[in-house]
């Protein structure tokens, strides 16, 4: 693996950080304005929902693929829809944002954005998205929670990988 880009983002510099990492990525990827907005709703989320206000980036090359990885070390998504939904657990809470329309907001126009990202999955890209105790993999537009070790992380790691450009193997 070879890290090509990490940096940490706040509200201040995740504009200019997404502006970094879609000039790096320009001719990686197929169609790089699409994972650049499917990274920069993750990075929005990390800045806006965990509660820390900040996240953190890295762009890595493995193999044939590009990753993107955007961390935050806030509440999480289940501690991010508590106040609004304090019966649902972590799973529950994981599930239901994927579908859509469920925002720690409380806005029915609203809630749409990992939504988009898991059917940005269609194209070819996977997600693996971790959060408390669960993880979710994303691919072919559908998502399914896996099994995971049992060390909690804090706040929410989300890793879409693509395919380089030109790349059509199909894992």
């Amino acid at each position: 693996m070879t890290v090509l880009h990490q940096s940490a983002f706040d509200h201040a510099t995740v504009g200019a950080v997404m502006l970094k990492i879609g000039n790096l990525v320009g001719t990686m990827v197929d169609d790089p304005r699409r994972l650049l907005i499917m990274v920069r709703e993750l990075a929005d989320n990390a800045v806006y929902h965990s509660g820390e206000g900040k996240g953190w980036c890295a762009v890595e090359r493995t193999g044939d693929h590009l990753q993107v990885v955007i961390r935050d070390r806030g509440q999480g998504i289940h501690g991010s829809l508590f106040h609004l939904y304090p019966d649902i657990d972590e799973r529950q809470a994981v599930r239901w944002v994927f579908q859509g329309g469920v925002s720690a907001t409380a806005d029915p126009d609203r809630g749409l954005g990992l939504k988009m990202v898991l059917d940005y999955t269609q194209h070819g890209a996977t997600l693996l998205l971790e959060t408390g105790g669960v993880a979710l993999v994303g691919s072919g537009g559908r998502a399914r929670m896996v099994g995971k070790s049992t060390q909690r992380v804090d706040g929410v790691v989300a890793t879409l990988r693509v395919p380089l450009a030109g790349d059509r193997t199909v894992e």
